[in-house]
């Protein structure tokens, strides 16, 4: 598993979240403070990669900003990044059709778990994961992503 990847959102639908600030949705506009928090807070070095992958999506300047900068997973910011890539998720969750939400829902949660296992228990990556798995709505769900409402 890619450990790097999913710490830096690599599970969030990023044309999803574009499409989202474009409807102007809650949760898009949640996305924009919660990247303004993570930048005060001190972002990581800016990666150009990650310039060049998020360059393109019709989103405000400090969320590309803010996509573009992780953090590294033991520095002080990766808190306010984690609350960023939640927002990021919660934008994505608007445009995903209702019957469709618990099966995303059971396998993002089923994918971070076992991030956090090959992190490895206890480290700061793992705890990171966890956190970003207890974050996601509806713990109520089935563990099974083959859950579908009736």
């Amino acid at each position: 598993m890619d450990l790097e990847g999913l710490y830096g959102a690599s599970f969030v639908d990023w044309e999803a979240v574009s499409a989202s600030w474009t409807k102007r949705t809650v949760g898009s506009r949640l996305l924009l403070f919660a990247a303004r928090r993570y930048l005060e807070a001190g972002p990581g070095e800016v990666r150009p990669d990650r310039v060049d992958f998020i360059e393109p999506a019709r989103l405000a300047g400090e969320i590309k900003a803010a996509f573009s900068s992780p953090p590294e997973p033991e520095d002080p910011s990766s808190a306010p990044w984690g609350m960023f890539v939640d927002a990021a998720a919660a934008a994505e969750l608007e445009m995903v059709p209702y019957g469709e939400r618990p099966v995303l829902l059971g396998e993002l949660r089923a994918g971070l778990t076992r991030a956090a296992e090959e992190a490895g228990s206890g480290t700061p990556l793992a705890r990171w994961f966890i956190a970003r798995r207890d974050a996601l709505p509806g713990e109520d769900l089935p563990e099974d992503p083959e859950y579908a409402p009736v």
